[in-house]
């Protein structure tokens, strides 16, 4: 049986043609025959022109303010019949608030990668793509209770955001170069496994076919993420493992989620 993933990406992906295609190709080799993933990105015009949403992301109500429109495409992807939904980003945003309000499952970059990687290794180390990220990441692995199994968590020497995608993808080498110094200070401070952290970062190391450093695994995040989403699909076809409901977990009222949608439409509308 097939399985349909929405992919939802925190960039505009329509501005982003080669970063794009270089996803829906990793996504078509590293998932089933019968798995189809459909790429989604934010809504044109949802950061300033000439913003890297890693930048405005790193502000707290700018952040929440786009939880919002990733919450709603989850929503919809369950309403159209998706079997899951892989957040690409990893700082995870709006995971734990999608996860409460459907019921098929919901993966992010982050939560994935960190939980397979203590699979293959026992000390991580992370490289992220600048120093908003780096604090994004770091606290994300202090919520899943992670910090014990992390040697380091570096940033690259040279800051990268998504409007150095296309021309990476056109002359690749600077970021898979600046990459593998980062992933020599994490492996000087113990790791024995590399994560890269971040869908850009991974996507144009994937391309150039970098799987290790030093004979230090470096793990495809992309991929992991995808094959999170398409085992827990399988678990609850088989089985019927679900999201838990328990306490805060269970399932909002819709009366209040039209209120409260209302409402804030309202607010943000003045």
């Amino acid at each position: 049986m097939s399985v349909r993933i929405w992919h939802q990406s925190i960039s505009e992906l329509d501005h982003l043609p080669a970063y794009r295609a270089m996803l829906s190709e990793h996504a078509r080799r590293v998932t089933r025959p019968s798995t189809v993933v459909d790429l989604h990105g934010m809504r044109a015009g949802t950061y300033p022109s000439g913003a890297a949403p890693i930048d405005v992301l790193a502000n707290p109500w700018c952040h929440y303010l786009a939880n919002l429109q990733i919450v709603d495409g989850v929503t919809r992807a369950e309403a159209e019949g998706y079997d899951a939904v892989a957040i690409t980003c990893f700082h995870d945003p709006a995971l734990h608030e999608a996860r409460s309000v459907v019921d098929i499952p919901v993966v992010s970059m982050c939560e994935s990668t960190v939980l397979l990687s203590c699979s293959v290794g026992a000390r991580l180390g992370l490289v992220g793509i600048g120093p908003a990220n780096v604090e994004l990441v770091a606290d994300r692995v202090r919520h899943y209770g992670l910090s014990g199994r992390v040697a380091a968590i570096v940033a690259l020497e040279t800051a990268v955001n998504e409007h150095d995608v296309d021309a990476e993808f056109s002359e690749p080498g600077a970021m898979r170069r600046s990459f593998q110094t980062a992933a020599r200070k994490v492996i000087a401070a113990g790791a024995d496994v590399v994560v890269p952290c971040e869908s850009l970062l991974n996507t144009s190391l994937v391309r150039q076919g970098v799987t290790a450093v030093d004979d230090v695994p470096v793990v495809d995040s992309l991929a992991i993420m995808l094959t999170h989403a398409e085992s827990l699909v399988q678990l609850r076809r088989t089985t019927g493992l679900s999201v838990s409901r328990a306490g805060e977990a269970a399932r909002p009222d819709p009366a209040g989620v039209r209120a409260l949608r209302a409402a804030a439409a309202a607010t943000l509308a003045d």
